[in-house]
């Protein structure tokens, strides 16, 4: 999924940066507390049992099926019901059948299609090219569907999350924008061409009880402890949850106001500290402050909003001072290859601390 600030390439550094920090102990936690895609909780679940956490529903969902769930649910009840033999008969459902069909049959009216009525210019009432028409109606359905699914009780909750995060996943791959959903596109995108398919998702076994949580940072660091925290907030001044409200309002499904060229859902009590330049240290030192975890690492950007001082004096302030250090700088385009050059040379900078705390029995 393309998501703005993505570690995916990213990993192996921050791998690395860990090993050499720390030393690896059984049965250490491992928090993600600005999961996005959760790619950085997924990668680290082999290792740790993991507590990952982001304020947007979507990346909830992602975490969910990907980082509490240890394995992928059955699905007995809903196959039987539709006389299928396997779950990739199910998407194959789901991908393929006649859309007016299961309209039909499950009595799905026209003007419960938010995304068809909302986002593709399915009518001279709607010009957004978020997708193409039959691609919002497809999508639409299929969320309605797993409402209904839910309700008839053919589907737990964990097949629910589970459905529902293939479908966020699979979404990206079809819709018609730059990078995020802040705009779209005038002209239509070649993958929004492409045949519909829904993309499985691969679930790491790690043999623990993790835990995922859709909650502000700073409300969910007091109430968690662990051993291993990373951090990769927000670094500049936009805020994430406009640029992704369309991937919300699928996840969501709560047929929301929408608003403005890009039908916008209302944002207003999700603002984030991290984004404002005047509030910004003092969002990291209310996060490093209360942590109670021994071992705390940063993702940041050199066009943050927080300079490298201000991340030192913090880490200094609330950690081991003669433990803080920052990694080699990164250069951004080595793990961002698509992204456009900019005249000034883009870093990525890993951080790190360890806080003189003796939690859970660390030595």
């Amino acid at each position: 999924m393309r998501y703005i600030g993505n570690k995916t390439n990213l990993l192996k550094n921050i791998e690395i940066f860990i090993e050499e920090k720390i030393p690896k102990k059984d049965n250490m936690i491992f928090c993600d507390l600005f999961s996005g895609t959760a790619s950085v909780a997924r990668y680290f679940k082999q290792q740790y049992q993991i507590i990952s956490n982001d304020v947007l529903y979507f990346s909830y969902v992602l975490q969910k099926s990907t980082i509490e769930l240890n394995k992928k649910p059955h699905f007995d009840k809903l196959l039987h019901y539709l006389s299928l033999n396997s779950f990739t008969d199910l998407l194959i459902y789901l991908e393929n059948s006649n859309l007016n069909e299961l309209q039909n049959k499950y009595e799905i009216n026209d003007d419960e299609l938010f995304v068809y009525n909302n986002y593709t210019p399915s009518s001279d009432l709607c010009e957004r090219m978020y997708f193409r028409p039959t691609t919002g109606k497809r999508i639409d359905i299929i969320r309605i569907l797993l409402n209904k699914w839910k309700n008839m009780d053919l589907i737990d909750d964990d097949e629910f999350i589970y459905l529902l995060a293939i479908l966020i996943e699979t979404v990206t791959y079809y819709s018609n924008i730059s990078g995020v959903y802040g705009a779209y596109l005038k002209k239509w995108d070649k993958r929004t061409n492409k045949k519909f398919y829904l993309r499985n998702l691969k679930i790491t076994n790690n043999n623990k009880r993790n835990y995922s949580y859709n909650e502000d940072a700073h409300d969910l660091i007091r109430k968690i402890e662990g051993d291993i925290l990373y951090l990769d907030p927000p670094y500049n001044n936009r805020q994430y949850p406009p640029n992704y409200h369309v991937l919300e309002t699928i996840s969501k499904y709560d047929y929301p106001e929408i608003k403005g060229i890009s039908g916008m859902r209302d944002y207003s009590n999700q603002i984030s500290r991290f984004c404002r330049k005047k509030e910004v240290k003092q969002a990291l030192e209310d996060i490093v402050s209360n942590a109670k975890f021994k071992y705390i690492f940063l993702s940041y950007n050199t066009e943050g909003l927080l300079s490298i001082s201000e991340i030192e004096e913090v880490f200094k302030k609330y950690g081991k001072e003669d433990t803080y250090c920052m990694a080699k700088p990164i250069v951004y385009r080595k793990y961002k290859s698509k992204q456009k050059q900019s005249k000034k040379e883009l870093y990525e900078l890993l951080f790190f601390v360890e806080k003189d705390i003796k939690w859970r029995n660390i030595k």
